[in-house]
């Protein structure tokens, strides 16, 4: 049995167009499925468990974004059982099926999903009883995810399919209000101390905010958390660091550090709010793991 989660409201509205688009090809390849729409923040990680363990789905298409895949794969996380998981891409970022070259094509993406004819197995972050697939992140990164999350360009932005300009846009504007904190950070054991960070993010993918290659060398089945650190900069450094970001060139940034584990604790002396998978989960102190080879995954 197939489930389909869709969101909506993803992409300002695509989530519902591509799903209207790709509803007749799904049910033309003869294909036995369900299909739910979210409703709202942790609706497709309940939609998700709720279908592996009372309707018997041991596949699940999620219709949406980064925070689509984000819940899906936490329910069924949650279920504790064998379901294996594909995308129809339909956000403003996508940096999963950035990650991964999932179609961008809604129908090629389903009819290949459906055919099972690309299967991988990918890590998952653990972290506080929840997973990521892409990164975790937290101080100036995360408040910046929440900025775009509740600008009102962002959905201007995607009725123009420009909808990574939205992160662009919140980085500036949260610029001069961030208020940088001293951290420790524990990487399999071994304590690393920053002055003034701004942020520290594990990364599954290359790629986040919509495109941007935070980590460049990571990759999402080696079993480690790619780590990069931005500390002790001015607002001006952090600016040419985030200049480069999108061609992975900040590597070679002063002030910027990378490090690889398989167990990151963080804690700052004031507390920095926390994103996974750029959906807000919490804040500092956090720890986490890589759970290799945790999902399968059709790409």
């Amino acid at each position: 049995m197939v489930g389909f989660i869709v969101n909506p409201v993803a992409g300002n509205g695509k989530g519902k167009r591509i799903w209207e688009r790709i509803e007749p090809a799904v049910s033309g390849l003869g294909a036995v499925f369900v299909v739910r729409e979210t409703s709202g923040d942790g609706s497709a990680e309940k939609l998700a468990k709720e279908m592996i363990e009372k309707e018997g789905v041991n596949k699940i298409i999620a219709v949406g974004g980064d925070g689509t895949v984000h819940g899906v794969l936490n329910g069924i996380y949650q279920s504790g059982q064998s379901c294996k998981f594909g995308l129809v891409p339909a956000g403003s970022g996508n940096d999963f099926a950035r990650a991964h070259g999932i179609a961008t094509n809604p129908v090629v993406a389903v009819e290949r999903v459906l055919s099972e004819t690309a299967e991988k197995r990918i890590d998952l972050m653990w972290m506080n009883g929840r997973v990521a697939a892409n990164s975790i992140g937290a101080g100036f990164d995360a408040q910046v995810a929440r900025a775009t999350d509740q600008a009102k360009y962002k959905a201007w932005l995607n009725r123009w399919r420009l909808g990574g300009l939205a992160y662009v846009i919140s980085v500036l504007r949260e610029l001069r209000k961030f208020q940088r904190s001293n951290l420790v950070m524990q990487v399999d054991g071994q304590v690393i101390k920053m002055e003034a960070a701004w942020l520290v993010t594990a990364a599954n993918i290359p790629n986040y905010g919509g495109g941007m290659k935070i980590c460049p060398m990571a990759v999402a089945n080696d079993g480690w958390a790619d780590i990069c650190v931005v500390s002790n900069a001015s607002c001006g450094e952090l600016l040419r660091a985030f200049a480069k970001i999108y061609f992975g060139s900040h590597i070679h940034h002063p002030k910027v550090s990378f490090y690889r584990g398989r167990q990151i604790t963080i804690e700052t002396v004031r507390p920095y709010l926390v994103h996974a998978d750029g959906e807000l989960v919490g804040e500092t102190p956090i720890e986490m793991k890589m759970l290799p080879d945790q999902q399968a995954i059709f790409v």
